[in-house]
């Protein structure tokens, strides 16, 4: 059946880059701040997708995952929510895929979402941050990028 005109359908936005030059992360670590850049969803979509691009030098993947968290810039106007640490995570965002036994390689490249992001104002404003649960050390030079999406009537 083809989706017909006014059915429901996902849209998406520009994607942009939410890292710069960024640090290693080691396994068990967060990123670290000078690896943000910090986003503003001035589409006010509900939702976004990933993908993070990554490599590491040696190894082999042997625990779970890249989890993806995020901070909230002014909340309140001017006030940011904490930085994250291990008494605050922020908000939990998913987990990218990865698979025990994966073996060194330039890049992989993996896909998250679309996810429900936490919204309390228009053009809410962001701080994406990956922790590292893989068991090796990312190598510098990851990246995250984000696509906003919607949902509304095909035209």
């Amino acid at each position: 059946m083809a989706i017909g005109t006014n059915d429901l359908i996902r849209k998406f936005g520009t994607q942009d880059t939410v890292t710069s030059s960024s640090a290693a992360v080691s396994s068990g670590a967060y990123s670290v701040v000078g690896s943000i850049v910090e986003w503003v969803n001035d589409d006010d979509t509900p939702e976004a997708s990933f993908v993070l691009t990554w490599q590491y030098p040696s190894g082999t993947i042997n625990t779970g995952g890249i989890q993806l968290f995020c901070r909230l810039k002014d909340i309140d106007g001017t006030g940011d929510e904490p930085s994250l640490t291990a008494n605050w995570i922020g908000h939990f965002l998913g987990n990218f895929p990865t698979g025990t036994g994966m073996s060194a390689t330039t890049n992989y490249s993996i896909e998250l979402g679309p996810v429900e992001l936490p919204v309390s104002y228009t053009s809410n404003k962001y701080e994406f941050y990956v922790l590292n649960s893989c068991g090796v050390t990312m190598s510098a030079g990851w990246s995250l990028k984000v696509t906003p999406v919607s949902v509304g009537p095909k035209p």
